[in-house]
């Protein structure tokens, strides 16, 4: 289908949601602060400068200091909202949605960052302190430089101990869409998927939710752990259909976590296309998703129905920032499941949601989408 064609559809698909489509949406359980940073390459003054473009120019600098020293300067351009769940619970609010936001969002009281946040959701929950991010940012990636030590207090117990356990299965059982993401720097997470699948969910409610799970990276982890994790998203297609979100590492990744090969042959998309088709078979969840910088492609069974679709995106070769942009992907995606809409539109509606925050650094709105997929016509 030409791809103005199926931005129209798509559009129009979105437009045609009832406005008081406002479905409930837990997302956790991460948080961080993250630094928007540039790599200061000369300085001109005290007020002046100009930046690293590239990793490999950065790269490039960090040889040479091998066996010698170097001296870097770092600029914070912004101190942001970050984590992949409360950036994604962000967007999800600017789709109306009625969020309620779990995560390390502040020791003791909510932390100012997480402010617009927690005024936008139905709820905002913290489970301790923030980690923090540095992103070093530059026009073809971002280095992500975490500490982590706060997401050690990310476990089932802590959730039970925060919320309580009647809490926890109300916040659960009202939810038509369940997000849980960045499992690669969420120790705990597995075990929450296990105790959730075999404690929780099993008779909580009549309906399937959609369960949302990014894995955010997972090379650092084992491949033990990730078979664990991945054969855990099995488990729980047993209650939810779950809706497993990647981009192209991520999904070479759980391909080779699986024993199988990237499938070469063809454009990009159609290569991502068939690999969440193995993922989907594999693992036997309901979706299985890959975002790609320039396309997308999704695979799914609905109701013993399976199929598959890919398409072209909407890449910015000069966005005002990255660092997000998979998450607000994520959020446009779940936000069109919710939705009913069908999953080729939904990837549209995900890359026209990352599409419009990396234009603009801000959050879009449902109308605001509409418009950004039907200026992609023209």
């Amino acid at each position: 289908m030409d791809h103005r064609q199926l931005c129209a559809q798509a559009a129009d698909a979105l437009a045609a949601v009832p406005a008081d489509h406002r479905p409930q949406v837990m997302v956790g359980f991460d948080g961080f602060i993250d630094h928007i940073i540039a790599v200061v390459d000369k300085r001109a003054s005290a007020t002046s400068y100009s930046a690293m473009a590239t990793i490999a120019e950065f790269g490039g600098r960090v040889i040479d200091a091998a066996g010698k020293s170097a001296n870097f300067e770092l600029v914070v351009k912004q101190s942001k909202i970050g984590g992949n769940g409360p950036i994604m619970a962000n967007a999800l609010c600017g789709y109306g949605h009625r969020v309620t936001a779990i995560g390390l969002l502040g020791e003791g009281a909510i932390d100012a960052v997480f402010a617009p946040l927690a005024a936008r959701a139905e709820e905002a929950i913290s489970l301790g302190a923030a980690a923090s991010t540095d992103a070093l940012e530059f026009s073809d990636g971002k280095l992500m430089l975490g500490k982590l030590l706060p997401m050690d207090a990310v476990t089932y117990a802590t959730l039970v101990a925060k919320l309580g356990a009647e809490r926890l299965r109300t916040v659960l059982k009202r939810s038509a869409g369940i997000a849980t993401v960045n499992w690669t720097m969420t120790l705990g997470m597995t075990e929450i998927w296990e105790r959730l699948a075999a404690e929780v969910l099993p008779g909580l409610r009549g309906d399937r939710p959609l369960f949302f799970v990014d894995l955010a990276d997972p090379a650092k982890r084992t491949i033990e752990d990730q078979r664990r994790g991945l054969e855990t998203l099995t488990t729980l297609q047993r209650q939810v259909d779950v809706v497993l979100g990647m981009n192209e590492m991520e999904l070479r990744q759980v391909l080779t976590a699986l024993g199988v090969s990237w499938q070469e042959g063809g454009s990009d998309f159609e290569q991502a296309r068939k690999g969440c088709e193995i993922v989907r078979d594999r693992l036997g969840v309901s979706y299985a998703m890959c975002h790609l910088v320039k396309s997308a492609a999704v695979a799914w069974n609905r109701g013993g129905t399976k199929a598959s679709a890919c398409a072209d995106g909407f890449f910015e070769p000069k966005p005002k920032i990255t660092t997000g942009a998979g998450d607000h992907f994520n959020a446009g995606f779940l936000a069109a499941l919710l939705a009913g809409l069908a999953p080729l539109h939904a990837i549209q509606i995900g890359g026209a949601t990352s599409g419009f925050y990396v234009r603009n650094a801000a959050s879009p709105t449902r109308a605001e989408v509409v418009g950004f997929l039907r200026g992609a016509t023209t």
